[in-house]
């Protein structure tokens, strides 16, 4: 998927790194086929790290600490610059609202970290419309301060229904417009990215398993049943087994929608973020090649 659509992406963020529960970074460099493949295209290369479990116990410990906080910050330096990338992403997720200021000032630091080399940093955080958020891992996220140090600021607008909710659309139109809408209150929109889902996921009442476009058709098509398209979010949607399995997935046509709603109300804003690379529907590069002419 990369590399035949290398000619449409600006940055590739590979999903190596976790931070331990020691405050320690795991993973490593697992594909370096893939890392000269982006480099080749002239991609940036800006790997995510990601809180192991998303357990907001060992982010707490390192971002509350000084030590270890300045710890993991030289320790990302380290692995950014051995490894030649262009920067770091941060994927800290489900985070305790009590930590909130810890993990803005954590991020701050960083960025003076990684800038004074030359390197970029990025964020990932979760959709919300307000600041408060409708849950806890939301609240803890200071849009105005992260927003302020990092150079990417990836909105996760997606998973509204997820692998632990009743079934439902996983990015509602309405929902997206109205976090990027508050996003723009808060955050330049040039550095703002819209997350995008080329995933779905198949519920048994309210729990779920993700699948990609690929393994969704593949599915309809052993249980002989048609998918329908959601007006309100654009995504498909069927049901199998007497209604006790009911799948959402995104297509092609789901992410031109999308990609309207950006053109139209959010033109500003830096362009997609897209989770993940892989078994997702071709028209979807049809899709945006169509969006950048």
């Amino acid at each position: 998927t990369l590399l035949n659509n290398a000619d449409v992406l600006d940055e590739v963020n590979f999903f190596w790194y976790t931070l331990g529960a020691d405050g320690g970074i795991e993973g490593g460099m697992m594909a370096s086929q893939a890392v000269q493949v982006a480099r080749d295209a002239g991609l940036r290369v800006v790997p995510s790290i990601v809180n192991g479990g998303f357990d907001a116990q060992r982010v707490s410990l390192v971002v509350n600490d000084p030590i270890r906080r300045q710890q993991h910050i030289q320790d990302i330096l380290a692995l950014v610059q051995d490894n030649g990338y262009d920067g770091i992403d941060i994927d800290y997720e489900s985070l305790n609202p009590e930590d909130r200021d810890a993990f803005s000032l954590f991020v701050e630091e960083l960025a003076v970290a990684l800038h004074a080399e030359g390197k970029l940093l990025s964020i990932a955080v979760h959709a919300k419309s307000d600041d408060a958020g409708a849950w806890s891992g939301a609240a803890a996220q200071d849009w105005a301060r992260l927003g302020a140090a990092v150079d990417s600021f990836k909105i996760m607008t997606y998973d509204f229904h997820n692998g632990a909710s009743e079934a439902g659309p996983i990015a509602p139109l309405d929902w997206v417009d109205a976090v990027l809408s508050y996003a723009a209150t808060v955050v330049p929109p040039e550095k703002t990215w819209m997350g995008v889902p080329v995933y779905g996921y198949n519920w048994t009442g309210s729990r779920a398993q993700s699948l990609n476009w690929r393994q969704a058709l593949q599915l309809a098509e052993q249980q002989g049943v048609q998918g329908q398209r959601d007006p309100a979010s654009g995504e498909m949607t069927f049901t199998y087994g007497d209604g006790q399995h009911t799948v959402w997935f995104n297509d092609g046509e789901t992410l031109t929608g999308r990609l309207a709603l950006l053109r139209e109300k959010h033109p500003n804003v830096a362009g997609i973020a897209i989770w993940p690379l892989g078994g997702e529907d071709p028209a979807n590069w049809t899709a945006i090649r169509a969006a950048a002419e």
